[in-house]
């Protein structure tokens, strides 16, 4: 059974078409992971300086270009939240990251197989 031309054509633009996608969205995703790998080593490091302080250290939130007195308490919960959040999301992107990876895997192993015909 012989496939025309014209629609071994079709498949082969819709294959390339879909691992360009894929490929772009893996990029967009290994930056969000490096993003947040970030803010979680940020939130992290700050709780450590946090934690070296005194109970009744004055402490100060930034909020724009002012800072507002925070306790230490509060300043320690928003960066373990942080921190959790940023890891919760790292698990989310990992996933997306593995499912584009056997997208694109897919993909090129599709074209092999359309070139790789006589």
């Amino acid at each position: 059974m012989s496939i025309s031309d014209e629609a071994l054509r079709k498949i082969l633009i819709e294959l390339q078409n879909r691992l360009v996608e894929n490929n772009r969205q893996l990029v967009t995703v290994q930056a969000q992971i490096q993003v947040k790998e970030r803010e979680k080593r940020l939130a992290e490091l700050t709780k450590r300086e946090l934690s070296a302080l005194d109970k009744d250290t004055k402490t100060y939130k930034s909020v724009g270009k002012a800072f507002i007195k925070a306790d230490l308490s509060v300043l320690n919960k928003e960066m373990d939240d942080k921190a959790e959040k940023a890891a919760n999301d790292l698990v989310t992107l990992e996933k997306s990251k593995k499912y584009l990876e056997r997208n694109i895997n897919d993909s090129q192993n599709g074209l092999r197989e359309i070139i790789g015909r006589p």
